[in-house]
């Protein structure tokens, strides 16, 4: 697969070489994807490293998203530790409240009891494995103080990350109604964190670039829970993990409640390329994984990969005032990456070159800077901080020379006259 891979990056690359000269240039595709349309409420699917944008429905309307909330909240865990805020060691003892929460028999938990104390890591697994909803909270109380005050961190970092629309209640995505005294402040009791799918893409995205060890702890299928040697086996809610259609799933969580019906947020790195995606509202338990595993082998075989590398010429080249050469050819400043369809070969890439300056004057060395690229797929979908296209630095690919002293005053006299 890498190799196929490796061929159509060579391929399309051919193909970007003739482009030339400054403004856009184009690449002929004429691929019509077939239609996939997933059963449920809204999904996304998005590339892990740069987020873009592969499928999408109604991915911009919130809706509850029930337990998917505690990637928020492992999120925010992270940063408290990395921080050195809170340690994985920092031991905490839940409330009589959140006591009763963990021994609910409706709600996915492990027991806590009353007096004893538990590690972050502990809690950590078993929010993230076992889908606990007192031990989320817990975690909420040992960065925050309390529940009321987490909340406020919730949504304050749920801002940070250009989340707007959503809507944030608890630290674990619970009906307020089951939170008993730790309800947020005048909150009804039939109120539930809601995310659009495109939110918790970005949450997702967020965990996996900034502390990729969720994904150790997300792929585990079970955990053992030691509360002062009375052990409790935790099977991970993803049945996924365990799946045996090579699809190499590796995390996230699951969400389930009435309101929110069966939500799941995957990500898997196949071929070593990792894609996240959300499934929001599926009917029942297994609706959520066939339409995960319908929307990635939809990917898998309707799209390509396509790598562009760093210093790779694209044949566009740059004007250049006062040199021994009157123009520069440029290279790309970093490596992109780009999911294509398949077969592509009308119109699918836009490529336009943005010259740093109304002037680029001589001297100039190689490597330097002198404009800014931008790609575009055909019919993209975008990227979910919102952008349109890729960008990069457009480096020149050679040094040019200045011209005399004497010679560049008289060619700057000829251009003011």
């Amino acid at each position: 697969m890498l190799k196929k891979l490796k061929k159509l990056g060579i391929s399309f690359l051919t193909s970007l070489m003739v482009v030339t000269g400054i403004g856009q240039g184009f690449i002929n595709a004429d691929q019509t994807l077939p239609q996939l349309d997933l059963e449920a409420k809204s999904a996304i699917a998005v590339d892990a490293k740069t987020g873009q944008i592969i499928y999408a429905k109604d991915d911009k309307q919130t809706y509850p998203v029930a337990s998917m909330s505690k990637l928020l909240t492992a999120y925010i865990l992270l940063q408290a530790i990395h921080k050195g805020e809170i340690t994985w060691e920092t031991r905490v003892t839940p409330t009589a409240t959140e006591v009763d929460i963990s021994n609910n028999t409706e709600l996915t938990n492990v027991p806590l009891q009353e007096g004893h104390s538990y590690t972050i890591r502990q809690l950590y697994q078993a929010m993230l494995v076992g889908s606990a909803n007192a031990a989320t909270m817990l975690i909420g109380n040992a960065i925050s103080g309390t529940q009321t005050k987490f909340i406020d961190k919730m949504r304050e970092t749920a801002k940070s990350l250009g989340i707007t629309d959503a809507k944030i209640y608890s630290a674990n995505g619970l009906t307020a109604k089951y939170l008993g005294d730790e309800i947020y402040p005048n909150t009804d009791e039939n109120a539930e964190n809601e995310f659009s799918v495109r939110d918790m893409a970005i949450i997702s995205q967020k965990l996996i670039k900034e502390y990729p060890e969720i994904l150790e702890t997300t792929k585990l299928t079970k955990i053992d829970f030691n509360d002062n040697g009375e052990i409790t086996t935790v099977n991970n809610t993803n049945e996924l993990l365990q799946d045996d259609s090579n699809l190499e799933v590796d995390g996230l969580k699951t969400g389930t409640s009435d309101a929110a019906g069966y939500c799941f947020a995957s990500t898997t790195n196949k071929d070593g390329h990792r894609i996240i995606t959300v499934i929001a509202g599926a009917k029942d338990n297994d609706a959520r994984f066939d339409q995960t595993k319908n929307l990635l082998n939809y990917i898998y075989n309707n799209y390509d990969y396509l790598a562009i590398s760093t210093n790779q010429a694209l044949r566009q080249d740059i004007k250049v005032k006062y040199g021994k050469q009157s123009s520069i050819s440029t290279i790309i400043g970093n490596d992109l990456s780009l999911w294509v369809p398949k077969n592509t070969r009308a119109k699918a890439l836009q490529i336009k070159l943005t010259p740093k300056s109304s002037k680029i004057e001589a001297p100039i060395k190689q490597g330097e800077t002198v404009g800014d690229y931008q790609i575009t797929i055909a019919g993209n979908l975008g990227f979910i901080d919102g952008s349109t296209d890729l960008k990069t630095k457009a480096l020149a690919a050679n040094s040019v020379e200045g011209i005399n002293i004497l010679i560049k005053w008289w060619q700057m006299l000829s251009d003011a006259i």
